[in-house]
């Protein structure tokens, strides 16, 4: 299986190139990003050799292993202009990506090898997270940091603060998760959301912590606020979060919820965090991607639920379609209102993981269903599908754009 990189022009409704990306082995992408000069970056994660790698690669042959992580970038007309491998002698996966102003490129993602390239410290556990960074320009300036406790990490998504530092999300199950300064020092359940920022220039650790309750809680994405303050979005089954006394919902309601949590204040030490579900299953999507802030404060989350009732205000559709539907939800700045929240889906299964909001105000959202009635929501809304191939089945890709009054 190969990974494809598609270009679209939503004015037009056309297809502006579909470059392939690796041939010899199983090749997923997973995240992508767009520079101002129109180049793509993508990374993910690949089986074997066949990637299309470049001269300046740092890493010019497959690690081994299960997989490696890469990352290809592709120009504006549709030719590979970068390629590399990352990755060991184990299991890599590129989850996360990041483009600083300087040119500089960030793969976070996931590995379990004891000789990842550039690392600066060895893994501990099973699987631990790991940040590379690196000019494209000069493979020299390649290096990376592998962290983690003896137990297992996973890496979901990485932001950069516009202060010299970035942010990585994900969950751990470590005793031993490597803390700094943290606003909850110890492991509480069988895993916890982790948030450890790192400075950009070094990958030096300068903020790391646990967070979560006595289940199962892991972290799916984070955003930063103009002023640089991390946004965190996870999933929980725990009854017992570090929820405000103001909260948008202050408690648990089915079996998975979706959270929201926003660290504020001197070193991070401000925690105010939300739930947010219905009396049944609820999940931020499984996307570093899931969560964004815009221009007023307000913070966007998209995901699926099997809840009917859901919490929904403004909505575009607000009644439960089918097995999932996706979600799109906004909070106030400190959480302690939803003002927008609505369904989208059909009688099927329907997911929402991608998110993005404009200056202007205009939030796009990606994702897929499996639904033959999705539905076509009105106000202004732009929606394109297309059809791929998920585990045997066919769905469709679907991305719609709104804009909302200003509040």
């Amino acid at each position: 299986m190969a990974a494809y990189v598609l270009r679209l022009d939503l004015n037009e409704g056309k297809l502006v190139y579909a470059t392939r990306v690796g041939a010899d082995a199983m090749t997923a992408a997973l995240r992508i990003k767009s520079d101002e000069k129109g180049r793509a970056f993508v990374t993910g994660l690949t089986k074997g050799p066949g990637l299309p790698v470049t001269d300046d690669a740092v890493q010019t042959r497959f690690g081994g292993g299960e997989s490696d992580a890469f990352l290809v970038s592709i120009a504006p007309d549709g030719r590979v202009s970068y390629g590399t491998f990352l990755g060991g002698e184990g299991a890599d996966v590129g989850n996360s990506l990041e483009l600083d102003e300087g040119g500089r490129v960030l793969v976070g993602g996931t590995t379990t090898s004891a000789d990842f390239p550039g690392q600066s410290s060895a893994g501990r556990g099973n699987a631990d997270a790991f940040i590379s960074s690196w000019q494209l320009s000069d493979t020299a300036s390649h290096h990376s940091v592998v962290f983690g406790g003896s137990s297992e990490e996973k890496l979901t998504g990485i932001a950069l603060d516009g202060k010299g530092g970035v942010f990585a999300v994900g969950y751990t199950k470590s005793e031993d998760f490597p803390a700094h300064d943290p606003v909850q020092p110890n492991l509480r359940g069988v895993s916890d959301l982790f948030l450890t920022r790192l400075r950009v220039s070094s990958l030096a650790i300068s903020f790391s912590t646990y967070l979560g309750g006595s289940g199962d809680d892991s972290g799916w994405g984070v955003a930063v606020d103009e002023g640089g303050t991390p946004v965190v979005a996870g999933i929980t089954d725990s009854q017992d979060l570090p929820v405000s006394d103001d909260a948008s919902q202050r408690t648990a309601q089915g079996g998975l919820d979706a959270f929201v949590a926003r660290l504020d204040g001197p070193a991070f030490s401000t925690v105010r965090l939300t739930y947010f579900g219905g009396s049944q299953d609820d999940s931020s999507g499984f996307d570093g991607g899931d969560i964004n802030v815009d221009a007023s404060g307000r913070v966007w989350l998209v995901g699926l639920t099997s809840s009917a009732d859901l919490p929904v205000l403004n909505a575009l559709q607000k009644g439960y379609g089918g097995q999932t539907d996706g979600f799109v939800a906004a909070f106030s700045r400190g959480l302690t209102d939803l003002r927008f929240g609505t369904y989208s889906g059909g009688s099927g299964r329907d997911i929402l993981e991608g998110l993005d909001v404009g200056a202007d105000g205009t939030v796009a959202v990606s994702g897929l269903t499996f639904s033959n009635d999705y539905p076509m929501p009105g106000r202004g809304i732009q929606r394109r599908q297309s059809k791929i191939r998920v585990g045997g089945q066919v769905a469709n890709a679907v991305t719609w754009v709104f804009r909302l009054p200003s509040p």
